[in-house]
């Protein structure tokens, strides 16, 4: 069997082979295949870290509407158990807790947020939302 250099660099050409030589759309397929296959996981990534982030907004939104209530329900003199009841059914899994700042009520709420896929299960953010709000009463 002889073998030589095809024009302009781009392979052997053997006589005698069975084998055909692959075409210039064949290659570009298989570079294409290539490229989605390599690309469609990261596209993946992006796309759940993406989700996880808007996640984390909307709960760090809840966190603060939660916080926010509480402090003007005990701000206005109500029963803290009421208002915190009231402001944990708005966040559900958030830990509150209620300070008292001089002539002010302070509540604090975080909560911890796990990541979204099973692959990431060991990393958790803690949101924190703290409102301060003065007394309406003595």
């Amino acid at each position: 069997m002889r073998c030589w250099l095809s024009p302009g660099g781009r392979g052997a050409r053997c006589a005698g082979s069975r084998l055909p030589a692959a075409s210039p759309a064949a290659r570009v397929r298989g570079s294409v295949l290539l490229e989605t296959a390599l690309a469609v996981p990261l596209l993946l990534a992006v796309a759940v870290a993406l989700c996880w982030g808007i996640s984390l907004t909307a709960t760090t939104l809840a966190l603060g509407d939660a916080a926010r209530s509480a402090a003007r329900d005990l701000a206005r003199g109500e029963p803290p158990e009421a208002a915190l009841s009231r402001a944990q059914e708005s966040a559900p899994g958030a830990r509150l807790r209620v300070e008292d700042a001089g002539g002010a009520v302070s509540v604090v709420a975080d909560q911890e947020v796990a990541a979204p896929v099973p692959i990431l299960r060991g990393i958790t953010v803690t949101l924190t939302q703290s409102v301060v709000v003065p007394k309406e009463w003595g």
